[in-house]
């Protein structure tokens, strides 16, 4: 599934400025921690379409992306993958749900749950 949405996706990472999405939340983890960084989780599931819609406006293309990657290694997992990721923690009934934590996976502020317009993002980045 990650596949397919990353192949939605190839014109818009051509054209525009987009965030560094990893795949795998341990790798990130191990990142973020040598990177002193936070980490920003994406949790979506398949054929969401609010999730399809927030990948190739809110995260494509925005004054805030550069932020984003300075400040956090993303990691983008959908529902029910393969590979593992603490389930209990990002715990989710409501697709998209973007959780941010600390480099030692602490909650770093409020999950933002459901569909989030690039403007909501960035006031929520601002906060």
């Amino acid at each position: 599934m990650t596949r397919y949405l990353l192949f939605l996706l190839l014109p818009y990472v051509l054209l525009a400025e987009h965030v560094m999405w990893q795949s795998d939340y341990e790798k990130a983890r191990v990142q973020a921690l040598q990177e002193n960084k936070g980490i920003m989780v994406f949790l979506i599931e398949k054929e969401c379409l609010q999730c399809t819609k927030m990948l190739q406006t809110t995260f494509m293309n925005q004054a805030y992306i550069s932020k984003i990657n300075e400040v956090y290694v993303a990691v983008l997992i959908t529902k029910d993958q393969q590979s593992s990721y603490p389930i209990e923690m990002l715990y989710t009934l409501v697709y998209p749900t973007t959780f941010f934590l600390t480099s030692r996976e602490g909650y770093e502020r409020e999950a933002l749950r459901g569909y989030a317009t690039p403007e909501m993002l960035k006031n929520y980045l601002q906060k």
